[in-house]
């Protein structure tokens, strides 16, 4: 007879699932081998094999699922991409860049002041602070150093509140500003909102296919007991 296959680290933790499975993570065939002494006696353990899987499951498979999230991540991996595709050295924090508030405008401006990230005076991809040589030019360790100090600034009120276009913006953050900057931040920051889209229409199918391989795995009728 065929039972559902539930991991025993699994079982109980149903907000951890749920998040698991909202995030998409992408289990590749493997195998996990589940000894449990909890639902027989410690003489008579029982070892559940699941047919197609080798691996031994540890005690830290919530962490290597997680990992698995943030490997396989359609919204980190399409950022990645978009990134590159336009050469910027910015690809390489897809996975942070993301988790940052105002990612999507934030990446939008520094198109238009530094193309992505390709020319950048002291890590300062966005003119934070005015001019290279002006007492409030900000100077950053890296790129990622930047992008979230980015971040919180459009995170204010007078940005987020208030100066919430980039129309609105011009003679604001950029003086005095000009047609080309306003549009050619607005045309990336589009492709960035349907880029985060369809990466999320994508984590949706992975979740489906996710779900299905924890519904399908099951016991094998052969279980060893030990």
């Amino acid at each position: 007879m065929t039972n559902l296959f539930i991991p025993e680290f699994l079982r109980g933790k149903a907000p951890f699932l749920v998040a698991l499975i909202s995030l998409t993570v992408w289990v590749h065939p493997g195998a996990w081998v589940l000894a449990s002494a909890n639902e027989t006696s410690e003489q008579n353990p029982l070892v559940f094999e699941v047919k197609n899987l080798n691996s031994n499951l540890q005690s830290d498979n919530e962490g290597l699922l997680l990992n698995e999230v943030a490997e396989n991540d359609p919204l980190v991996n399409n950022l990645r991409l978009y990134l590159a595709k336009h050469g910027s050295p910015l690809a390489e924090y897809a996975d942070q860049i993301i988790l940052q508030p105002q990612w999507q405008r934030a990446l939008a401006i520094s198109y238009v002041e530094s193309h992505f990230g390709k020319f950048c005076h002291s890590n300062n991809c966005s003119g934070i602070g005015g001019a290279p040589g002006q007492k409030s030019w900000r100077k950053y360790a890296d790129k990622m150093e930047w992008f979230k100090d980015m971040a919180k600034l459009l995170e204010k009120p007078i940005y987020k509140e208030k100066y919430t276009t980039f129309q609105k913006m011009r003679g604001v953050y950029v003086q005095p500003g000009s047609a080309n900057w306003v549009n050619g931040a607005t045309k990336k920051y589009n492709d960035l909102i349907k880029l985060t889209e369809e990466s999320q229409t994508q984590r949706i199918a992975l979740a489906h296919k996710t779900s299905e391989i924890l519904a399908l795995a099951t016991f094998s009728d052969n279980t060893d007991i030990k």
